[in-house]
């Protein structure tokens, strides 16, 4: 009685008490680093997007007329009378399309050496997580194979949490849903999905295909 008193009690529970140390709290540790993953790939992404419609852009500009004709433009705006305004608008875009093309690719290079490096920090904590010789308290046979791709792939929405029969998957999927609109919520559940999907890739199967996953029931 007294393990399943303390085990509704950890299901109800929202942060990782104080003090949590052991595998726990490695868990704990791997999955904000999930998080940040997640972030730096967003930024990794975006910065890729930018870059790429850059060159587009350029691709499309050389196929109508090759480089843009500034000072046909700027003659046309001096017999307009607007000569000066041309000239200063032109080199106000100028200056921010360049600064916003090197800032792409720092950021695109920047994120990238993050993200690695953010990887090999998980590889370590995972390293702690199965080096700790504590029995788990309760664990769950799954199918690695499933667990892993549900992680990875529908992981926003709890779909690895589905096989663990837990009520924290339907959280997971109504914050995966409503994180279509609220953004802070889908990163949330991706990134916490991405470290558990990521950790189960280390565990050992056995003949049959499962692994044993020690249940983490808190919310970062």
């Amino acid at each position: 009685m007294g393990n399943v008193d303390n085990n509704e009690n950890k299901d109800k529970s929202f942060f990782p008490p104080k003090g949590m140390e052991g595998r726990p709290h490695d868990t704990m540790v791997l999955h904000i680093q999930g998080l940040i993953l997640v972030l730096v790939l967003i930024i990794a992404l975006a910065s890729s997007f930018s870059i790429l419609g850059r060159s587009i852009l350029s691709m499309l500009m050389g196929s109508v007329g090759g480089e843009f004709d500034s000072d046909s433009m700027n003659q046309v705006f001096e017999l307009a009378g607007m000569g000066s305004l041309f000239s200063t608008g032109f080199s106000i875009f100028s200056f921010v399309s360049k600064t916003l093309g090197v800032v792409s690719y720092i950021a695109a290079f920047v994120s990238l050496g993050a993200a690695i490096y953010i990887i090999i920090l998980m590889k370590n904590r995972v390293a702690m997580i199965l080096d700790d010789p504590v029995p788990f308290e309760n664990p769950i046979r799954v199918k690695k194979a499933a667990y892993v791709w549900l992680g990875f792939l529908l992981g926003a929405y709890g779909g690895h949490l589905f096989l663990l029969k837990k009520k924290k998957a339907w959280a997971y999927l109504a914050m995966g849903i409503v994180g279509m609109e609220i953004v802070p919520l889908f990163l949330y559940t991706s990134g916490m999905s991405f470290a558990d999907a990521f950790l189960a890739c280390f565990l050992e199967k056995d003949d049959e295909g499962y692994i044993e996953i020690e249940y983490y029931p808190y919310w970062i």
